[in-house]
């Protein structure tokens, strides 16, 4: 399989691929930008401070005065957004030419054909990982907002912000990794 044998990805799964980039880079991780540095914005101020320095709602396991001196909550939130931007960067891969060919910049591999399965290996995985969440969501969601209390500082903001961006996510990834899957299939099975 050669570059130019490979064809260009269709437009739903352009749609896709730049949707699965968009809501977590441009979504997820600005949301979480301010409570990463110690600010409860669209948070329950109230719960907040005792979250962010690993005292309550699930950050009790961490120690209180943080590890290395970062704080717990700043900690658990720089680990989920760089793997949010993981994630986008890989579903944009799945609809750019970089996702067949390693740029120039990158050492040892630069100009070299990406083998299709170094994309798909965790397109595959987070798919599952997301839709696999995703139908527990129907279930977890209206109980969490109905029990939702000052105690918890961010459920509604996770529901009626977040929910939707991780929603279209779940979606996108699987078609943009799917469109991916078909285009260079030939690459994968040897043909």
């Amino acid at each position: 399989m050669t570059l130019t044998t490979v064809p260009p990805p269709p437009r739903w799964a352009r749609v896709a691929g730049t949707v699965g980039w968009a809501a977590p880079v441009l979504g997820f991780v600005p949301l979480h930008i301010p409570w990463m540095l110690g600010i409860p914005f669209l948070a329950n101020e109230a719960s907040f401070d005792a979250w962010y320095h690993g005292r309550a709602n699930g950050t009790e396991g961490y120690p209180e005065d943080g590890i290395l001196g970062v704080p717990a909550g700043a900690l658990y939130l720089g680990v989920l957004s760089l793997l949010a931007l993981l994630g986008g960067v890989l579903s944009l891969g799945l609809i750019s030419r970089w996702g067949l060919v390693y740029p120039a910049w990158v050492p040892v591999l630069g100009g070299r054909r990406v083998h299709p399965w170094v994309p798909l290996t965790p397109a595959v995985l987070g798919s599952l990982v997301l839709v696999g969440y995703s139908l527990t969501l129907p279930f977890r969601i209206p109980r969490a907002v109905a029990e939702a209390s000052p105690a918890d500082p961010f459920t509604l903001t996770g529901a009626f912000v977040g929910l939707p961006l991780f929603l279209a996510w779940t979606v996108a990834l699987p078609l943009a990794g799917w469109s991916y899957y078909r285009r260079t299939r030939a690459g994968i099975s040897g043909h």
